[in-house]
């Protein structure tokens, strides 16, 4: 998706408050409505719009009602800085990603996603190391920012105060 389209659709509070109750289990049209307190017409436009866009999907049970839930994972990630703008989305690598030996900086022992995990504990401790390698990721993408930046700046810097146009021109904007 697009990642100018999926800022623009999560710019909405409420299609963000209906993305968060989804999070948590499937839901029908009253039962937004009574949770965000707007309108059924109002919710249902806004779940319109998250359907068209390959956000959620609905189903309909034997009563007829229509729930509707989170139809996949998607990552959106957004810099801004004195040097430039991006946002970029993605969906979760397939399980049979081998990240061995893709990134020779980071020295971290990834899960091996083999699915040995069969019971409950197992697959609690299975989420919990990757909810810490998460974290850690995570930690290790804002130093690098941050190195980044500081680089930038002191290339600014040197380059006096025309530095955008002399530095940056030839180099293409990324538009992730």
């Amino acid at each position: 998706m697009d990642s100018a389209v999926l800022l623009d659709l999560l710019g909405n509070e409420n299609r963000r408050r209906i993305l968060r109750l989804l999070a948590t289990k499937p839901c029908y049209v009253t039962e937004i409505s009574e949770y965000l307190d707007v309108s059924p017409k109002a919710v249902i436009d806004h779940l319109r719009k998250l359907e068209e866009a390959g956000l959620i999907e609905s189903t309909t049970d034997d009563q007829r009602r229509k729930y509707f839930r989170i139809t996949r994972s998607l990552r959106l990630e957004v810099s801004v800085s004195p040097y430039g703008f991006g946002a970029k989305s993605a969906y979760p690598a397939k399980n049979s990603l081998d990240m061995s030996g893709r990134c020779p900086h980071l020295s971290i022992e990834l899960p091996d996603g083999s699915g040995s995990a069969n019971d409950l504990a197992d697959l609690a401790s299975e989420y919990a190391r990757l909810q810490d390698l998460d974290r850690e990721l995570s930690l290790a993408h804002r130093w690098v920012q941050g190195r980044v930046e500081d680089t930038l700046a002191k290339i600014d810097e040197r380059l006096g105060t025309d530095a955008d146009s002399r530095f940056f021109r030839g180099r293409p904007l990324r538009a992730d």
